[in-house]
């Protein structure tokens, strides 16, 4: 391993340091390979001597080490960056989520008047004996039967209503924090 490549991975493996201390124990081991380079030794040599950077910088930090891997900096979002994230997503939400957002709360709407038509069943069978003045036993027996369905219905409605509604403002939050780069990774 020469100085560049030691340097490079030491750098990589202290990100999480203050810059300043950063810059200063770089600057002592740039200097270490200078001093080395002086008295005749080769950087691959130099680098042996100090050993390998990834332990070093595990050393260096302690408990503050975190792998490079599972670390990525935030990184500033630009103007650029907001306005394609904006006009991608514009054409994303027009083709494909709106009209799908569209046929979900369709559905939750269909089903919910279904809600209703069960539980309000025995309303209609009395206006039907109110209307036609005949009393028919089984349609007694089927506003019973959609009553429990209702009954049964209820909890599911509501939460059903309560994942599309969350889903949505979750969506929408998404979609403000793309635009703006606080998700960015």
């Amino acid at each position: 391993m020469n100085k560049a490549e030691f340097m490079t991975l030491l750098e990589r493996h202290i990100v999480l340091m203050p810059v300043h201390e950063r810059n200063e124990l770089l600057q002592e081991y740039a200097a270490h390979f200078e001093f080395g380079r002086q008295n005749g030794k080769s950087e691959e040599a130099i680098a042996q001597e100090l050993g390998h950077p990834v332990e070093l910088a595990y050393e260096i930090l302690g408990d503050r080490y975190v792998d490079p891997q599972l670390y990525s900096p935030p990184r500033p979002s630009s103007a650029g960056f907001r306005i394609g994230s904006a006009i991608g997503l514009f054409f994303l939400n027009i083709l494909l989520v709106i009209p799908m957002g569209a046929a979900l709360y369709s559905l939750g709407v269909a089903v919910t008047v279904l809600l209703v038509a069960c539980l309000s069943s025995p309303l209609l069978v009395v206006a039907d004996f109110v209307i036609h003045g005949q009393f028919v036993m089984y349609k007694i027996f089927l506003a019973l039967i959609m009553v429990g369905i209702g009954l049964f219905m209820v909890f599911g409605v509501k939460n059903m209503w309560k994942g599309i509604i969350h889903g949505t403002l979750r969506y929408i939050q998404w979609n403000m924090n793309t635009v703006t780069g606080r998700e960015r990774r």
